[in-house]
């Protein structure tokens, strides 16, 4: 079922680039990326498949123009390579759009390939190149005033600066942040900005305002809801933010209103098979809650659950925090013994994952109950306290340090780019001055000559006109011609031999040899007639207008129930003078039976008519991507005798193929 899947997107995008590549139509080449883009999220498909269908995909926009469109493209393809965890290809893909946006000076895609950038150093947590492509970015869009994105980047600044442990600076940032959003209608960013300043002032112990921001981020939730937002996504939000209040309540020594909020989260439907890490968390939280309330019932299972699930899933952070959280339950249950053991295997953890809260916090525990050890690990602590204090302080001067640096490097940018401003216009100025003397220079030497071409145009002019208008005159007298002799054909001798054919009958029946004899040579004639008049009169179907033309007309003026998109596509070096008009009624009649077919039977929503020359042959190729049939069981069909009988006469070579997934293919070779 994969591979078959695989197959048919593939043949999806064979016929995108294909049908693209004769004439580019913004519209339907935008809708058919996407659409073929869209189809990636099907979980039918291997990611090996996405991954080559987007490979394609991006080497075939090189080949466009550098345009909006095609550049909102690669930022669509960058995104699913983001989301198939192809963090070198999504890297690759957004300098590359980064390059075209700066070679058409488009402020708005250099700007959003910068954020791009940004969320690249920060999935790879590279927290100062993430802060500086963020910074850029902020600015460009504050230049053109777009107050959604200089929010939304302002908050991803606040995002890095928190992950850094620069509380303070987040909140400021976050505050800048919130004055931008709260003009905007974007529920959603307005959300994580409120999120988001909750945990900064929790961190800093400010517990009331961090509380009354959680509360205005629930608010912002029910909105989301209301919105028809992801009701998945808005559940966990709703227990995440549960815990956090509850871990606010635990910091505030109130475990009786964390206990409830922590139950309240962990009541969540579905939240241990759908979120197992959220669960771990908040079970590990309630059982560390009511420890501290002194309710031991029950604690140990729920400690021990939690440190199974996260020792599970390999989430390490966890796993130390589980496992120091135990070390003081066993610290209440006066088992030193055993609480020391979690407390080194925490220790030893968090050093491994470079976690300095959790270092100084597993320290701290050893100091205080290590006694044996007390000395070793108090100077441990207190260096490893000074050192998280300096790196702490190092990492704020730096990302202060940075966006001094962003400003300092774009000032320096405006003004290198107005000295280089000065520099063009006056070399253009004179440029333009020397320009202008040699263009008239040039002008008055070739003046006379102009004027000769000029006078020998014009001529030429009147002669083409002339022949126009005689080539038309014959025209119109060989087109009267032939419609005054097959009006006498057909109106005059025809009937008069119909009506001698009919007094022969009445003659006396003893001459019945002699009547037959002429009643037959007379037929022959009357057919003979009707025959050269029909001739005349069709072969005029090719003399107003020419083959091409006339077949375009045919497909355009095409129509049915299904709403079919006929496209026609005739190749130019074909040499119509040397195909004979009876050549020429074959194909005409045999693209008409074949259109015929399709409008009846087909039920297609496309269907592509090409008429193609290579070498000394020529294809008549008429495709569809309707319903299919057999043709073995429709072959004695009157309409497939007709093109079968035409291809005949042209000494052609007849192809058929159809079923129900690619629809049908009719190609006359001859």
């Amino acid at each position: 079922m994969k591979t078959k899947y695989s197959i048919v997107l593939l043949v999806n995008l064979f016929l995108l680039i294909t049908a693209c590549q004769k004439k580019k139509d913004d519209i339907e080449y935008k809708n058919g990326v996407t659409h073929l883009l869209n189809n990636l999220n099907s979980s039918v498909l291997q990611d090996t498949s996405k991954i080559k269908t987007l490979d394609t995909l991006f080497l075939y926009l090189q080949r466009h123009e550098n345009d909006s469109i095609n550049r909102n493209l690669f930022f669509k393809v960058a995104n699913k390579y983001y989301d198939l965890n192809q963090y070198d290809n999504y890297l690759f893909v957004t300098k590359k759009v980064l390059e075209l946006a700066i070679k058409k000076k488009d402020t708005v895609h250099i700007a959003k390939s910068l954020y791009y950038l940004g969320d690249y150093f920060e999935e790879k947590t590279v927290l100062d190149s993430a802060f500086y492509y963020y910074a850029k970015s902020e600015k460009l869009y504050k230049s053109i005033k777009d107050t959604s994105n200089t929010g939304k980047t302002a908050l991803y600044k606040a995002g890095i600066l928190y992950d850094a442990g620069n509380f303070t600076e987040s909140e400021i940032e976050l505050v800048a942040a919130l004055r931008l959003l709260n003009k905007t209608n974007n529920t959603r960013l307005i959300y994580e900005s409120y999120n988001l300043m909750a945990l900064s002032l929790k961190e800093i112990n400010n517990h009331k305002k961090s509380l009354e921001y959680f509360e205005l981020a629930l608010k912002q939730l029910d909105k989301l809801e209301s919105e028809g937002y992801i009701k998945e996504r808005i559940i966990k939000s709703r227990a995440s933010i549960n815990n956090n209040m509850g871990r606010v309540y635990d910091k505030m020594e109130n475990q009786k209103e964390a206990i409830r909020l922590y139950k309240k989260g962990l009541q969540t439907n579905r939240l241990k098979q759908d979120h197992p890490k959220l669960y771990a968390m908040l079970l590990n939280n309630l059982a560390y809650a009511q420890m501290k309330s002194g309710n031991s019932n029950g604690i140990r299972e729920k400690f021990f659950e939690s440190l199974r699930i996260r020792d599970s899933l390999d989430i390490k952070p966890g796993i130390v925090t589980s496992k120091i959280a135990i070390g003081e339950y066993f610290i209440h249950q006066k088992d030193t013994t055993k609480a020391l053991t979690y407390f080194k295997e925490g220790f030893v953890l968090s050093k491994k994952i470079n976690s300095s809260y959790d270092v100084i916090q597993s320290l701290k525990l050893l100091t205080e109950n290590d006694i044996k050890n007390k000395t070793h690990y108090t100077k441990l602590y207190i260096k490893v306290t000074d050192s998280f204090q300096n790196a702490e302080r190092a990492t704020r001067n730096k990302f202060a340090r940075i966006a001094y640096e962003t400003e300092q490097i774009e000032e320096k940018n405006d003004l290198l780019s107005k000295r280089n401003s000065t520099i063009i216009i006056g070399s253009g100025i004179v440029i333009l001055f020397l320009t202008g003397f040699f263009i008239i220079y040039r002008l008055k030497s070739r003046n006379k000559e102009l004027l000769f071409i000029q006078e020998q145009q014009e001529t030429n002019e009147k002669i083409y006109q002339l022949m126009l208008k005689q080539q038309s005159e014959t025209e119109q007298a060989r087109k009267e011609e032939r419609n005054r002799i097959a009006m006498e054909l057909h109106d005059g001798i025809v009937n008069s031999i119909f009506t001698t054919r009919f007094n022969l009958i009445q003659l006396d029946p003893n001459a019945a040899d002699k009547k037959e004899q002429l009643v037959k040579e007379l037929e022959k004639a009357e057919n003979e007639i009707r025959r050269v008049s029909h001739d005349l009169t069709e072969n005029l179907l090719f003399e107003d207008k020419s083959l091409p033309e006339i077949i375009t007309t045919l497909v355009e003026s095409q129509q049915n129930q299904c709403n079919t998109r006929f496209d026609v596509s005739i190749d130019k070096y074909i040499d119509w003078s040397k195909i004979a008009s009876a050549n020429k009624i074959h194909i005409y009649r045999i693209i008409q039976e074949a259109l015929q077919n399709v409008n009846k039977y087909s039920k297609a929503e496309r269907c592509y008519i090409m008429l193609l020359k290579t070498a000394d042959k020529i294809s008549i190729r008429i495709w569809d991507n309707g319903i299919g049939f057999n043709p073995e069981k429709v072959k004695q069909g009157i309409g497939l005798k007709n093109i079968k009988s035409r291809t005949e006469a042209l000494n052609g070579e007849l192809k058929i193929s159809s079923n129900s997934e690619k629809g049908t293919t009719i190609e006359i070779i001859f």
